[in-house]
């Protein structure tokens, strides 16, 4: 769903759209309106092909009570339920959901786990100096991270390493991506598996329609099914009676006297902990993030067609915006983006709390791109969208919650987040829901297994997130 978008792409998009709103200021009062009203999740989304073949979870009942209550049951959620399992089997866990498991936006986004490194680090490393190469070398340990567990585990989640290749339809922009290719390798000698192919020589190797590409750049990515990988994880999970899920359950209210006692459609439930892991919908429930953090509307779509290679994934960078495009190994092509194409020039998107509609103008162009691009027909099968959570920083929010930010006191327990990940949730959200539940479990230094690097805690929020950054 963009679901993997890139910062510097989204970075450039807002400041463009700053430029657009001094010129319209109905677009401006319109998008505050829509982040100033959060909203839950609406119950009859646009189905996700990857959820055609939903994973039969058991129906149960709400505990009154649990040590831990986590919000929302994507891969931030799960990898903060696997983690504090690991350490804590014995802890009581509790996870709530508003629709299906894993309907929001982790089953919704285009498959991706790809970091595109040479393009983010220019601008990290002008807002953050050294500390950039920190974040990159944490979005970059997703992709052997994540892959390692799948494999650990057994899942079948058509988890795989691709070649994944950035096509340039811009002539400045591919002079701009040249220069960042060589800053990163310049600057991190770890990251040298990126390759620059010139428009014609590029092309040819890849079978790209030249008309439209001023180059290309290959490196090392991954692909998977997201929904297979985050609902296997929670069948295995499941096996452990400490652990519950409650599907179509929305927590409402939160209130804190000398515990939690989170409020849902229900029934109430009690608890030392809550977590939010909602990630563009955590505002309704925590008062101090109004505007703090909000969603962003995102479009996909499968189609059919010739067979691409499924050993590949590709980005389509135009001047303000990019497109994305992998093959299933079923042959299924997942093709996403188009963002720009609104009515608003993207704007309209920004804010909005509903995955239930699309925007005609987006369809209509992602169902062209595959010809365009490649000259090889598709015709598209579904197409639906996501929401993704954004912050005015581009940073996620992970850590412990402060009673200034909920308005809600807190004892012995507290309240957590890990959130706002920009449609990069493939490459932070897994790590992020680590430092989380370590935190809740106390762990200082980490003995290293599946899932779960060793070390210290702390370094795990450290290698690129600070606390809650951007609340003030």
């Amino acid at each position: 769903m963009g679901l993997l978008s890139k910062l510097t792409h989204i970075y450039s998009i807002i400041q463009a759209l700053k430029v657009e709103l001094t010129e319209s200021k109905t677009s401006f009062d319109n998008l505050k309106s829509r982040v100033n009203t959060p909203s839950f999740p609406i119950s009859t989304p646009t189905p996700s092909s990857w959820q055609n073949d939903p994973f039969p979870f058991p129906p149960q009942s709400l505990p009154d009570t649990a040590d831990i209550v986590i919000i929302g049951s994507g891969i931030s959620g799960a990898s903060i339920a696997y983690t504090l399992l690991k350490k804590c089997p014995t802890l009581k866990i509790v996870m709530l959901e508003a629709r299906e498991v894993c309907s929001g936006a982790t089953g919704r986004n285009g498959g991706h786990i790809k970091c595109s490194a040479y393009l983010e680090y220019a601008s990290l490393k002008a807002r953050f100096g050294t500390r950039a190469k920190h974040i990159i070398e944490y979005q970059r340990r997703h992709i052997p991270l994540l892959l390692g567990l799948i494999e650990e585990l057994g899942i079948e989640a058509e988890a795989r390493e691709v070649d994944t290749l950035d096509i340039f339809t811009d002539s400045k922009m591919w002079d701009d991506a040249r220069k960042m290719v060589l800053e990163i390798k310049e600057d991190l000698p770890d990251v040298q598996d990126i390759v620059i192919y010139d428009g014609v020589e590029g092309c040819q190797e890849f079978n790209v329609n030249p008309a439209h590409c001023y180059g290309i750049i290959k490196y090392r990515a991954a692909a998977l099914s997201p929904y297979k990988f985050i609902t296997s994880l929670y069948a295995i999970l499941l096996e452990n009676p400490n652990f519950a899920i409650s599907p179509n359950t929305t927590a409402t209210q939160i209130e804190y006297t000398d515990i939690f006692t989170v409020s849902t459609t229900r029934g109430p439930i009690t608890a030392s902990h809550v977590v939010h892991a909602t990630d563009g919908f955590a505002a309704t429930l925590i008062p101090g993030l109004k505007e703090k953090i909000f969603p962003v509307r995102g479009h996909m779509t499968s189609q059919t067609g010739s067979a691409f290679d499924t050993s590949r994934s590709w980005c389509i960078h135009h001047k303000r915006g990019f497109d994305y495009i992998s093959q299933r190994p079923g042959g299924e092509l997942m093709v996403g983006g188009g963002m720009i194409q609104s009515p608003e020039r993207g704007i309209d998107e920004f804010g909005i709390w509903r995955d239930d509609g699309l925007c005609y103008s987006i369809r209509a162009y992602l169902g062209g791109l595959v010809e365009t691009v490649f000259e090889t027909r598709s015709k598209v099968e579904q197409a639906w969208t996501g929401c993704m959570g954004f912050t005015p920083d581009l940073l996620p929010f992970v850590g412990r919650l402060e009673e200034s930010i909920t308005g809600r006191g807190n004892g012995e327990g507290a309240e957590w987040i890990s959130a706002g990940f920009q449609g990069e949730g493939m490459v932070f959200a897994w790590l992020s829901g680590v430092a989380v539940a370590l935190m809740i479990a106390g762990d200082q230094e980490v003995r290293g297994e599946a899932g779960i690097p060793g070390g210290a805690s702390s370094g795990l929020a450290a290698g690129g997130i600070d606390m809650l950054e951007g609340t003030d």
